[in-house]
């Protein structure tokens, strides 16, 4: 008479008692063993629909998606050479702009981490940040025929926000 058991929604038989509880020994012993990496990748790679990486597009404004071309095109590319791909300021208007691009993404519910990851190495006194798009955002891009189809061709330097610049002069007069 088989003996059968269901374990993480699939069907097993066995012969024996022995080997059912053998089996599903082997089969706990195995979860121990799997490589909790994987389940974030099967995670991420479920994520990156083409509706849900749409959603992302068209939810980002102009700098954010020129910001995110910029990452396609050079990948491990340095924030000092983000700041002149962007055509932006300083590393401060980089950081608006980030920041911009990270709450508009979990708006949608989706962590920044899933679009992009930021590597920060420190040499000496000096601090390097390197930017990279995560693979399955841009696979899913890449099913879209992104960023070819969709890059828009301007090319303005943006100055520092009015209101950021007035507060900086502010408080230089207070001192």
């Amino acid at each position: 008479m088989a003996i059968e058991f269901k374990y993480r929604g699939t069907v097993w038989r066995t012969e024996t008692p022995e080997e059912a509880v053998a089996l599903r020994n082997e089969l706990e012993k195995s979860d121990k063993v799997h490589i909790p990496e994987y389940e974030a990748m099967d995670a991420s790679a479920a994520l990156w629909t083409t509706d849900k990486f749409m959603d992302v597009i068209n939810g980002i404004g102009d700098l954010q998606q020129r910001l995110l071309v910029a990452i396609y095109r050079k990948p491990n590319i340095t924030s000092k050479e983000l700041v002149d791909a962007l055509g932006v300021t300083s590393e401060v208007a980089l950081a608006g702009i980030l920041s911009g691009l990270s709450k508009q993404v979990k708006q949608l519910g989706i962590d920044p981490k899933e679009v992009f990851s930021i590597e920060v190495k420190w040499t000496g006194k000096t601090k390097t940040r390197r930017f990279m798009l995560n693979d399955f955002f841009l696979y899913a891009g890449l099913e879209q025929n992104w960023p070819d189809a969709w890059v828009r061709s301007s090319k303005k330097r943006v100055q520092d926000v009015p209101f950021t610049r007035r507060k900086r002069q502010m408080t230089k007069v207070v001192k």
